[in-house]
C-alpha cells in the first residue's frame, strides 16, 4: 500500500459542519416490522438505534460520539431521560459501535469532534427518547382501554388519571413494538427536571475505580503486542535494518520494516521496547530533510508586508483609512508556533484479522473513518469490519485522523493473533500532525477621538484542509471515487493557491466583531510538508490571542480601559457584550485591590456557537510569569449539565495556558526537537491558577462548550503581564517571549546608563 492511499485510508476530518438526523426514524410499514422483529427476537424495545427499553425497564442509550473526557455519555443520557421521564439511575449508556445507522455528522460520518456533540443531539436524542415514550404509553392505553391523554407518565411509571392501574415501562415493551411510530412533542423547557441541573457523571465510577476500558487497557486472548521504531525525519524509509541483538531479546515473534518504520511485535510491550533499543537502521532521506520551523517564520515576515493573496473579509477602504494625516497607526506581529496535542494516553489501536472478517479496538474520534480504511487496508467489504470504540484519554482533534489504526491493521494482518499497537510518548510527540504556525501581520488606525477606523489582519499560516488526501474525506461517501477525487484535487488547489482562503485558518478572524469602518481580514497560505491538523478550538487558538491582544493593545493606544473601550465596541453583538460585562463585574475589574506587582487583564471570543469572556488576574515575579487567578463567563445556551461546563472551562483554560506559556515544536534539520513532557511541558498543579466560572443560562439551544474556554485564555493574561509590567508579548511561548524581552529590557537599560554615566 502506497504513502498516499494509507493517507487517504487514515485521515478523517473532526467535522465542524453538522447536520441534524431525525434519529426517531420514519412511520413506514418497513420499520414497524423491523420493530416488531427486534422485540420478538430479543425481547426489548427498540424504536430507532439509539434508545431500547428491556423487560426490566431499564433504558439502554447508545451514545455515537466518542467519550474523551468531555462528558458525553452523561450529556446523552441525560437528554434520553429527560424525555422518557425517568430518573437517571435507570439509564445505561454505552459507546455505539460504528455503523451507518451512527453516521450522524456532516456528511453522512461518525465522528467526535468541533464541539457539536451535544449541539447535534439535542433535537434528535430527545426525538428518539420521546418517541419510545410515546409508543409505550399507546401501548399502555390500548392494553388498559382507555386513551393516551388519560396517561402520564413519572419516574419510569406509567399511571392511568382516576384510576389506581399503574404500569413499568418494562411491562408494555412488547405491545409498544406494534404501535405506530408518532411524530412526538417534545418537552418544553420550562418542563425540564433534568437537563439544566447537575448531574453525577455516567462513567465517574468507572474512572475512579479504574475500570473503564480505554484503548490501552483491551486484552484479548493470546493478544501480541507492537511498536514501531521510528525514522528520524517523517517520510524517511528503512532501507538497512539490523536486527540481530534486537531478535535477542526474549518474546520477539518478528521484526520487519514497512512505511511508517521499522515494526517490533513481541508477546510484552516492555520487549517490544527492549528490542527498539537494539535495532540498528539506516534510513532514506524524509519529506521534511533539511526543514527548520524557522523558515517557515522568516518565509511569512518576509511576506506579510505584502498583500494578502485574499481578502474574504474587505469593508470599506483600509489603506486609505491608514493612511490618513489625523490618524494614529498601531503595526505590530503575532505569532503562534506549531504545536503538538499531547493527550494523555499516547495513540493506540488493537486489531484482529481473521481472513475474512477484521475487529477493531479504537480510542478513536472517528468510528467511520477507522472502518472504511480497515476495509480498504484489508480489501474486505465494510460489512465484514467491525470496530468497537474505547474510551479516549483525550483527543483534541489529534484522533480525528486514524493513521495509528492504519498501522495497526496493517501490522495485525501478518498474524493470526490479535495484535495491540502502543505509541510511545515521544512518538506522540514527534512522528504526529501539529497545530499549524501561524504569522499574523495587524495594523489598526485610530481617529483624533482615539475611535479605532481602520483594521488589517493579514495571517499566514499552513491550511489544515488544504491537504489533498485529508480533504478528500470531508465530502460525502456516497459520492462516486472518480468524483471525491476531482472535487479533491479542485479544492486542495484553490486553497493551497490562495484563490479560497483556507475556513479554518480565519475562523474567529473573519467575524471580527468590534464597530470599525474600515475592515479588512486577509490569508496567505502557507506551503510546508509538515502535517497539520485540528487542536483544540483550532484557528481559534491563535485568532483569539491575535485580537483580543491587539485590540487590548489600541485601548492602551487611545487612553481607554480595556473593558470599556470593547464594551463600547460591542453594541451590535449583545451576548459578547453581555460576557464581557459579566466578567468584568464579577472579577471586580478595576475595583478589586491585588497584590502587588499583580493586575488583571481581559479578553472575550465567539467560538463553536458559544460567547465566553475572561478576567486574568498575573504578574512576574524574579523573572517568572504567575498567575493568580482567572474569572471565566460563558455563555453556551442552555447548559445541559454545569458541572460538565465547569469541567470543560477548567480543561480549556489550562490546556490553553500551557500552550501559551510553555509549549512549542520546532523543527531542525527535518526533526522535532520536543520528545516528551520535559521538553514539551504542561501547566503543573502547583502553577494553575484558582479559577472561577459562571455559566450565563439562557433560552438558546445548547451550543459547544469544549473548546470556547481556551481562545480568551492566553490574551487575557499576555494583557495581564502588559498591565504589570509594560511588556507587551505577542509571540508564544510566553515565558520565552518574557526572558527574551527582560533581557532586551536590561541591555536597552544598560546602555542607557553607558550613555549617561561613560
Amino acid at each position: 500500500m502506497n504513502r498516499r492511499n494509507f493517507l487517504r485510508a487514515s485521515l478523517l476530518t473532526s467535522g465542524a459542519l453538522v447536520i441534524g438526523v431525525n434519529f426517531a426514524g420514519c412511520a413506514s410499514a418497513r420499520a414497524r416490522r423491523e420493530i416488531e422483529a427486534v422485540a420478538q427476537t430479543t425481547g426489548t424495545f427498540r424504536p430507532n438505534a439509539f434508545v431500547t427499553i428491556r423487560p426490566d425497564s431499564r433504558v439502554e442509550v447508545w451514545m455515537p460520539k466518542s467519550e474523551m473526557g468531555q462528558g458525553v455519555l452523561t450529556s446523552h443520557a441525560m437528554l434520553v431521560a429527560e424525555e422518557l421521564e425517568v430518573p437517571m439511575s435507570q439509564v445505561d449508556v454505552f459507546a455505539a459501535p460504528a455503523g451507518e445507522e451512527y453516521q450522524t455528522s456532516f456528511g453522512g460520518r461518525q465522528i467526535t469532534g468541533g464541539s457539536t456533540s451535544t449541539m447535534e443531539a439535542y433535537i434528535p436524542m430527545r426525538t428518539a427518547a420521546a418517541t419510545a415514550r410515546e409508543m409505550l404509553l399507546a401501548a399502555a392505553a390500548a392494553t388498559w382501554g382507555t386513551t393516551r391523554d388519560q396517561l402520564s407518565v413519572a419516574d419510569g411509571v406509567i399511571s392511568q388519571r382516576g384510576s389506581d392501574k399503574t404500569g413499568s415501562y418494562g411491562e408494555f415493551v412488547m405491545a409498544a413494538s406494534t404501535q405506530q411510530i408518532p411524530e412526538p412533542k417534545l418537552k418544553d423547557p420550562e418542563d425540564f427536571k433534568l437537563l439544566g441541573k447537575r448531574s453525577t457523571r455516567v462513567d465517574a465510577r468507572q474512572k475512579a475505580t479504574g475500570t473503564a476500558t480505554f484503548g490501552m487497557d483491551v486484552q484479548l486472548p493470546d493478544m501480541l503486542r507492537a511498536a514501531i521504531l521510528r525514522p528520524p525525519v517523517l517520510g524517511a524509509m528503512a532501507t538497512r535494518i539490523d536486527d540481530a541483538q534486537a531478535l535477542k531479546v526474549p518474546g520477539i515473534k518478528k521484526i520487519f520494516g514497512f512505511e511508517r518504520g521499522v515494526v517490533v511485535v513481541a508477546q510484552k510491550y516492555w520487549q517490544t521496547r527492549m528490542a527498539i533499543d537494539r535495532l540498528k537502521v539506516e534510513w532514506s532521506e524524509g519529506a521534511l530533510q533539511g526543514f527548520d520551523s524557522a523558515q517557515v517564520r522568516q518565509s511569512a515576515a518576509a511576506y506579510s508586508g505584502n498583500a494578502p493573496t485574499i481578502s474574504p473579509r474587505d469593508d470599506g477602504d483600509v489603506e486609505r483609512a491608514l493612511a490618513r494625516d489625523n490618524v494614529q497607526v498601531l503595526d505590530v506581529v503575532y505569532e503562534a508556533p506549531y504545536l503538538a496535542h499531547a493527550p494523555m494516553e499516547p495513540m493506540n489501536c488493537t486489531a484482529h484479522y481473521r481472513g475474512d472478517e477484521l475487529e477493531i479496538w479504537a480510542p478513536t474520534q472517528s468510528q467511520t473513518g477507522g472502518r472504511a480504511f480497515g476495509a480498504e487496508i484489508s480489501g474486505l467489504p465494510v460489512d465484514k469490519v467491525t470496530l468497537h470504540t474505547t474510551f479516549l484519554g483525550g483527543g483534541f482533534g489529534r484522533r480525528s485522523v486514524q493513521d495509528f489504526v492504519a498501522e495497526a491493521v496493517l501490522i495485525a494482518m501478518r498474524f493470526d493473533q490479535p495484535v495491540q499497537l502502543i505509541w510511545s510518548r515521544e512518538d506522540d510527540t514527534q512522528f504526529s500532525y501539529f497545530r499549524p504556525l501561524s504569522y499574523h501581520r495587524m495594523r489598526a488606525a485610530l481617529d483624533s477621538s482615539k475611535k479605532p477606523v481602520a483594521w488589517s489582519h493579514h495571517s499566514l499560516s499552513q491550511s489544515i484542509i488544504g491537504q489533498g488526501d485529508f480533504l478528500s474525506q470531508l465530502f460525502p461517501g456516497w459520492l462516486p471515487v472518480a468524483v471525491n477525487h476531482m472535487l479533491t484535487r479542485a479544492t486542495t488547489n484553490l486553497l493551497t493557491s490562495g484563490t479560497v482562503a483556507s475556513p479554518t485558518s480565519l475562523e474567529g478572524a473573519r467575524d471580527f466583531p468590534y464597530d470599525v469602518e474600515h475592515v479588512r481580514v486577509g490569508y496567505t497560505p502557507v506551503h510546508a510538508e509538515v502535517p497539520v491538523l485540528f487542536w483544540r478550538s483550532v484557528g481559534h487558538s491563535f485568532n483569539g490571542f491575535v485580537i483580543e491582544g491587539f485590540i487590548d493593545e489600541l485601548a492602551h493606544a487611545a487612553g481607554k480601559d480595556p473593558f470599556l473601550f470593547r464594551r463600547n465596541l460591542l453594541k451590535a453583538h449583545p451576548r459578547q457584550k453581555k460576557v464581557l460585562e459579566v466578567a468584568a463585574q464579577k472579577a471586580g475589574w478595576g475595583k478589586k485591590k491585588l497584590a502587588p506587582g499583580r493586575a488583571q487583564g481581559i479578553a472575550q471570543h465567539y467560538s463553536f456557537g458559544s460567547y465566553c469572556a475572561q478576567v486574568v488576574e498575573a504578574g512576574v515575579e524574579d523573572g517568572k510569569i504567575v498567575i493568580d487567578r482567572i474569572t471565566c463567563v460563558i455563555d453556551c445556551g442552555l447548559a445541559l449539565n454545569p458541572d460538565i461546563v465547569h469541567a470543560q472551562m477548567e480543561g480549556g483554560i489550562i490546556y490553553g495556558l500551557s500552550a501559551a506559556l510553555k509549549q512549542e515544536i520546532t523543527f531542525v534539520d527535518g526533526k522535532v526537537q520536543q520528545a516528551n513532557f520535559d521538553t514539551y511541558p504542561a501547566l503543573r498543579m502547583f502553577e494553575s491558577p484558582e479559577i472561577e466560572v459562571h455559566i450565563l443560562n439562557t433560552n438558546n439551544p445548547p451550543t459547544g462548550v469544549g473548546e470556547p474556554g481556551l481562545p480568551p485564555a492566553a490574551p487575557a493574561l499576555a494583557n495581564a503581564i502588559f498591565a504589570a509590567t509594560g511588556i507587551r508579548l505577542r509571540k508564544m511561548p510566553f515565558e520565552q517571549a518574557l526572558t527574551e524581552a527582560l533581557a532586551e529590557r536590561a541591555r536597552t537599560k544598560t546602555a542607557s546608563t553607558t550613555k549617561v554615566n561613560p
